[in-house]
C-alpha cells in the first residue's frame, strides 16, 4: 500500500507487607520532595481516556493467559474480581507494511500522542482506546495494559477489545504497571503518594498480593528471567532488587551527587528497559545541567547503564540513540534516527534496517516475539 492509501485509512478511521525503604531519605530530599508533589498534583487530577484513531488490523489466534495457580496469600483490600466489559467489535481494516522488520518474527509497537502503532513482518496497525502515558505490552504480545482516568487497571487484547479491569486504585502516571515475563500477572502500584504499597496482581484472578520489600522508586521494570526489578530513584539514580523487592542495590557512580565520583553529572529518573538478566538498564541520560523533567515517562533512551558498576556501555551506531530494547535472548535492538540495529549479545552488529516513515516520528514503546 502506498503513502497516499495509508494516509487516506487513518483519516477515515479516525472519523468514525511490610514497607522496607532501601534508600537513604537523607540524600537530595528536596528534590524528591519536590517530585512527589508533583505526581500528587497529577495523581488527583482526572485524566481524560484518550479514544484512539488509527489503523486496526485482525489478529488471528488471540488467546488469554491461562490462569496460574492462585497464590497462597489473602487477597488486598484493594483486590477485585476481574469485570470483563463488553465491546463492540471494532472496525478492521488491514494494512500491509512497506518493509518487513529486519526480519524479527514479532511486533514492534510504537507510542504516538493519539494512538499506540505496531508493525510485523506483514502489517501496520494499531490499539485504540487506551490511555498510552501508561500503557505496557504484555511479553507475549497478545494484551495491552493502561491505567484509566479512574484508577483503574485495564488489560485488553489488540484490538482494544475484551477489556477486564482486572484492579482498582492503581496509580497510573510515575508508577506505570509493569509486565512479569509469564504474561500472567503485573507489578503495580496502589494507594495515594507517600502511601503507595506496591505489588502482583494476577491478570486472570485479581488477587494482589503486596511485595514482601516496599521500593521507594518509580518506573518499575521487570526483567525476564522474572529475578529482578529496577527503579529510578526521587534523586534520579537507578536501584536493582530481586523480584520481591528485596536485595536493593543502588547502581553505583550512575546518579551520585559528588562529582568527583560522577564528572559528568550521568543520571536518569527514566530506566526505559532492563536486560534479561538484570545486569543492564536503557534509561533517558542526562548529564551536566541539563533538566530532569518531570515523573512521566520520557519514552525515550539514549544509554545503556552497566548496573554493576554504573558505567555506560559503548554501541556499535551512529547517529542519536532514542531507544534500546532488550531482547529474551541477550540480543539489543537499537533505535537511531529512522533506523533500528539488531546487536548480538556480545554488541556486534547482526543487522540494520529502516522503519516506515509512518512511525519515524513515534516513539518505539516495545518488540513482542
Amino acid at each position: 500500500m502506498n503513502d497516499d492509501l495509508l494516509r487516506d485509512g487513518l483519516a477515515r478511521i479516525g472519523d468514525q507487607a511490610r514497607p522496607v525503604e532501601f534508600l537513604d531519605r537523607a540524600l537530595s530530599r528536596s528534590q524528591r520532595i519536590g517530585r512527589n508533589q508533583k505526581l500528587a498534583a497529577s495523581t488527583g487530577a482526572a485524566v481524560a481516556m484518550a479514544v484512539i484513531g488509527g489503523l486496526v488490523w485482525q489478529l488471528g489466534g488471540l488467546t488469554n493467559p491461562a490462569e496460574p495457580a492462585t497464590p497462597s496469600a489473602t487477597p488486598s483490600a484493594a483486590s477485585a474480581a476481574p469485570s470483563t466489559r463488553p465491546s463492540a467489535p471494532p472496525s478492521v481494516q488491514v494494512t500491509p507494511a512497506l518493509l518487513a522488520p529486519g526480519g524479527l518474527p514479532g511486533r514492534l509497537f510504537y507510542r504516538a500522542p493519539e494512538r499506540v502503532v505496531w508493525w510485523s513482518a506483514s502489517q501496520l496497525g494499531a490499539v485504540p482506546g487506551v490511555d498510552s502515558e501508561t500503557m505496557n505490552v504484555s511479553p507475549d504480545g497478545s494484551s495491552v495494559s493502561f491505567v484509566d482516568g479512574n484508577g483503574d487497571l485495564v488489560v485488553a487484547d489488540l484490538l482494544g477489545g475484551h477489556r477486564t479491569t482486572v484492579l482498582r486504585g492503581v496509580v497510573g502516571v510515575g508508577y506505570e504497571p509493569v509486565w512479569s515475563p509469564d504474561s500472567r500477572r503485573l507489578l503495580v502500584a496502589t494507594g495515594l503518594p507517600g502511601e503507595m504499597v506496591y505489588g502482583v496482581v494476577t491478570v486472570a484472578s485479581g488477587v494482589f498480593v503486596p511485595l514482601a520489600h516496599q521500593p521507594d522508586g518509580m518506573h518499575p521494570l521487570w526483567s525476564a528471567d522474572g529475578r529482578h526489578l529496577a527503579f529510578s530513584t526521587g534523586e534520579c539514580r537507578l536501584v536493582t532488587a530481586d523480584a520481591d523487592g528485596g536485595g536493593a542495590r543502588v547502581v553505583p557512580v550512575f546518579g551520585d551527587d559528588d562529582p568527583a565520583v560522577n564528572k559528568q553529572r550521568r543520571r536518569s529518573c527514566d530506566p526505559f528497559s532492563i536486560s534479561a538478566a538484570g545486569g543492564f538498564v536503557a534509561v533517558h541520560q542526562r548529564t551536566g545541567d541539563e533538566p530532569d523533567g518531570d515523573y512521566g515517562r520520557d519514552f525515550l533512551a539514549n544509554a545503556v547503564v552497566d548496573t554493576r558498576t554504573g558505567a555506560e556501555v559503548a554501541l556499535p551506531v551512529t547517529g542519536p540513540i532514542t531507544a534500546v530494547l532488550f531482547l529474551t535472548d541477550g540480543r539489543m535492538l537499537v533505535r537511531t534516527r529512522g533506523e533500528l540495529t539488531l546487536l548480538r549479545p556480545d554488541r556486534t552488529v547482526e543487522t540494520r534496517f529502516p522503519e516506515p516513515d509512518q512511525v519515524k516520528n513515534q516513539s518505539l514503546l516495545a518488540y513482542t516475539s
